[in-house]
């Protein structure tokens, strides 16, 4: 309960908090690059969001019994530069997937450390990352690994007109304990209702109460090595966006169904608010 409580207490303070546009302020880009519920895009800004996902018969280890599980994840990244090319991120998540019925803890902590733009225009982004998994979550009882991680990463975005395409790549190592290899790629696709667009960028900021996006995702990862080499797994993640231009914020529904042979849940909802709060105000 004390976590549920925090989680609550960090969502109110991002409400009370000042506000951007879908982009931060004064960044190029246009307003029809997505910001999906997995695939991660490329563009570098300061950003915030909030995601709690369900699963429906989950399943532990393969001989344990199936049940519901929940998950809550706070992302919050940041821009070191004045055009949007370097910047850092941190996710952190609790659940209550464990061993233990009715505990929900902290999991093991993912940072970003680097990330770089190579390509930076307003419909076309690449960019190169590096990536450490921390293993904060207690694994005596399930909520963690016990390994620490790098990760070799890059995102791709394209945005024609209303359009979005987003790709990911990850090559993920353990460095320390258990030793596994894995490889991640991820594909993302999705229409912006953006008015107006023409021939033209759709507007970072578009002028219309309202902008409804349609998306979906594909996510493959693969175990190349360790004790669970036979655990590849792909989902599809269809999902709808409500964007809010005026204030900047955007709920995200989805629900992700495995279509591999390996699968530990039935499915998964996810639920997602995110904005692009003014760090700065912080500062002040």
């Amino acid at each position: 309960m004390k976590s549920v409580r925090y989680m609550l207490c960090v969502l109110f303070i991002l409400i009370l908090s000042g506000v951007s546009n879908g982009h931060e302020n004064n960044s190029p880009f246009s307003g029809a690059i997505g910001e999906l519920l997995k695939v991660h895009h490329a563009h570098i800004e300061d950003e915030q969001n909030i995601s709690f996902t369900f699963y429906n018969d989950f399943q532990k280890e393969e001989d344990s019994v199936k049940r519901s599980a929940f998950e809550t994840s706070l992302e919050f990244a940041t821009t070191w530069n004045g055009d949007f090319s370097l910047g850092s991120e941190i996710s952190i998540s609790f659940s209550d997937k464990g061993n233990i019925d009715d505990r929900y803890s902290l999991e093991d902590i993912e940072i970003l450390p680097i990330k770089y733009a190579f390509i930076n225009q307003p419909e076309r982004i690449l960019t190169g990352a590096l990536s450490v998994g921390l293993p904060t979550g207690d694994d005596t009882n399930g909520f963690g690994e016990d390994q620490t991680k790098l990760g070799a990463l890059l995102f791709f975005d394209q945005a024609w007109r209303n359009w979005f395409i987003g790709v990911n790549a990850e090559l993920e190592s353990v460095v320390s304990g258990p030793t596994e290899t894995e490889l991640e790629f991820a594909l993302g696709l999705s229409y912006s209702f953006i008015k107006g667009t023409g021939q033209g960028i759709a507007p970072s900021k578009p002028k219309q109460s309202i902008v409804p996006v349609l998306a979906l995702e594909l996510i493959n990862e693969n175990v190349l090595s360790g004790l669970e080499k036979e655990n590849d797994s792909t989902t599809i993640l269809p999902s709808i966006q409500l964007w809010h231009p005026a204030s900047g914020w955007q709920a995200s529904l989805g629900g992700e169904v495995p279509i591999s042979s390996y699968k530990n849940n039935d499915f998964q909802i996810h639920f997602q608010i995110r904005n692009h709060l003014d760090w700065g105000r912080w500062l002040q």
